[in-house]
């Protein structure tokens, strides 16, 4: 369940330090960062920011920081995102509250879109940290055409651009038949 979003364009030092303030206003046992980039940088960080908020006062001493968990996401905007709407739609991901801007960069954002929205990364790595299967076997797909191409069989799998052939035919899921098999 998302129950914040404190997302938006900021500095590794302001970035951290929300992360920490998010952390300890809802009792977070975990903090989850990005395993493919910036991995070190996110850890130093945020325990950078733990302590100086420690030493302001902001958060307590006697407060433990919770655990740092890396997560891998995979490369690519559309290839991290499709596993997580997935999730979304089987009604696995909800939302508690009113997130207008992660709810508009989820609803408008597309593949060709120059920019690289933050809230949907921060989410998909949120939701891989806590389901950590919706990031096995993510199918992306090119849009579905708009009718059926006269003269073949207008299945799923065609629309999807895959050939699912029969046992023994050397074809299943991308239509590679025994290519690069000997």
């Amino acid at each position: 369940m998302v129950t914040d979003d404190d997302s938006g364009p900021m500095s590794s030092a302001e970035w951290s330090s929300a992360a920490c303030m998010l952390a300890y206003r809802t009792n977070a046992a975990i903090i989850y960062v990005e395993w493919n980039f910036g991995r070190d940088m996110c850890v130093l960080a945020i325990q950078t920011s733990w302590e100086m908020l420690q030493n302001e006062g902001m958060i307590p001493k006697n407060v433990l920081m919770p655990s740092i968990a890396p997560v891998r996401a995979k490369q690519g905007k559309l290839l991290r995102a499709e596993p997580i709407a997935q999730q979304m739609v089987q009604d696995k991901v909800r939302f508690r509250g009113v997130f207008t801007d992660l709810e508009r960069e989820w609803a408008t954002w597309q593949p060709t879109d120059p920019d690289s929205p933050g809230r949907i990364d921060a989410s998909c790595i949120l939701v891989y940290g806590l389901i950590p299967d919706a990031n096995d076997g993510a199918i992306v797909h090119a849009p579905l055409p708009k009718a059926p191409q006269p003269g073949r069989q207008a299945s799923a799998a065609f629309r999807y651009g895959r050939q699912v052939g029969t046992p023994g035919t050397g074809t299943a899921g991308g239509g590679g038949g025994r290519r690069g098999r000997r």
